[in-house]
């Protein structure tokens, strides 16, 4: 099978985070012997390589900076043509003379990508949209990068959608009725998270209380209720709460460490690298997902969950309708309810042989499995997939709101390179100094500089 992926999450990077769905749809596929394009809005830092894949950055397909910042801004980048052309290269030279399977998957509502998709199609893709997220309520929070007529267009021509919560599987049900729309829950890596017998020791900067609470993400304003950790914190100064993350990573968002560093039994560890999370899951007696109430969150699937489930850990989610029927997860929609759930879910023992039989169906080369035999099973596009007008797209009711954002991130991204430069010449400026301070006093240079004259 050929498999190309346009993604707007990363393929690599994975001691960064929890590796994305859609990269693991690509391994997946490589473990089978298939053959993967994919395409990255922006270049991985750690990138994955495989014999059998092909990867790209949007800025390697000829997208300049200007033109992927207005397009993750919601403005139109300018550039359909050599974007175009570009990609239709690529597929060119990735694609092999052989009669092949060609599946291909949108993973957002990102006017580039769906800009392609006629390309595709005429090449015998059959194309589905892997949607994660629920993308209106996304914009409500200040990302423009989506966009709901171009996720029409997806819902309306594509072979097959996947959701990832049953929340977000009614909504675009509500939407697009006639959409071959198909949940399929998010997945979990085995081989990341087994610990064999004994524990691992205790990590050196993971404080214990009588109960240790654990989370661990991004830790910011949409995926953290810092009024709901303060509330656990304070009804049980005993009890530890372990938050692992970066905090505030994007300064144009209303900060939250401050809040929780003043709570003595609250610890911030900072991140860490993907591979030793599981030594402080060992650690925790319940899992936290402490969501605030908003859409974004009701619709998520979260990959932690998951993730927590590995260590036979109970887990407590706030405002998370979508997880009602994963075990040992006790859902909340009010700090006193969620302090109740917990002390629940301390009394009841995990049934590992449960949760084991939950997992098995669950692993990303399950999914995989799943993804295909439901495509195998969506009806086939016959007409011709006609190539959208995207310019229509970019709507006038929102520029000036996008433009607004986009000059606020161009400023901040200016003032961090500004910051960066001048420490760098700082630096450069201390290290001279170091360097003539040590000339001054070894004896040997100055017998060096005597020859010399």
């Amino acid at each position: 099978m050929e498999l190309v992926i346009l993604s707007t999450s990363t393929l690599g990077d994975a001691d960064l985070g929890s590796v994305r769905r859609r990269a693991q749809w690509a391994r997946a596929a490589l473990r089978r012997g298939d053959r993967v394009l994919f395409v990255e809005a922006v270049a991985s830092c750690a990138p994955f390589t495989h014999p059998n894949l092909t990867l790209y950055s949007l800025a390697a397909l000829g997208f300049s900076e200007r033109a992927l910042r207005r397009a993750w801004h919601g403005l139109d980048p300018e550039n359909w043509q050599a974007w175009q052309d570009a990609f239709t290269r690529a597929l060119e030279t990735f694609e092999t003379r052989t009669p092949q399977i060609r599946v291909a998957i949108v993973a957002d509502p990102f006017i580039p990508f769906v800009a392609v998709l006629a390309i595709l199609q005429q090449r015998g893709y059959r194309i589905v949209y892997d949607c994660l997220d629920d993308f209106e309520a996304l914009a409500a929070l200040g990302y423009e990068f989506e966009n709901t007529d171009a996720e029409m267009f997806l819902l309306e021509t594509c072979e097959l959608t996947t959701v990832v919560s049953t929340v977000l599987c009614d909504k675009l049900r509500a939407r697009a009725p006639h959409a071959p729309i198909h949940f399929l829950p998010q997945g979990y890596d085995p081989d990341a998270f087994s610990i064999p017998p004994p524990a691992p020791p205790l990590p050196a900067d993971l404080t214990r209380g009588t109960r240790t609470l654990g989370f661990w993400g991004h830790i910011n304003d949409f995926n953290v209720d810092t009024a709901l950790l303060t509330h656990l914190a304070q009804a049980h100064p005993d009890w530890s709460i372990i938050l692992i993350g970066p905090v505030d990573a994007d300064m144009a968002r209303p900060p939250v460490g401050a809040a929780l560093r003043v709570v003595p039994n609250i610890h911030l560890l900072g991140p860490k690298p993907h591979a030793v999370l599981a030594a402080y899951l060992a650690w925790f007696d319940v899992a936290l997902a402490p969501y605030p109430a908003h859409a974004f969150n009701a619709a998520r699937g979260p990959l932690k969950v998951y993730e927590y489930l590995t260590g036979y850990k109970p887990i407590v989610a706030a405002h998370t309708p979508q997880l009602a029927d994963v075990p040992y997860v006790y859902r909340a929609d009010s700090p006193n309810a969620f302090l109740a759930q917990i002390e629940r879910a301390l009394g009841i023992p995990v049934d590992r042989a449960a949760v084991d039989a939950f997992l098995a169906n669950s692993t990303w080369d399950e999914r995989w499995q799943q993804l295909l035999a439901a495509l195998e099973a969506a009806p086939r596009r016959s007409a011709p997939l006609a190539a959208p007008d995207v310019r229509r797209w970019y709507g006038k009711d929102k520029i000036a709101t996008n433009v607004s954002h986009y000059l606020a991130a161009t400023e901040q991204l200016l003032e961090e390179r500004t910051r960066v430069i001048a420490a760098l010449e700082s630096d450069a400026c201390a290290k001279q100094k170091h360097i003539q301070r040590l000339e001054s006093i070894n004896p040997f240079w100055w017998l060096k500089t005597l020859i010399s004259k």
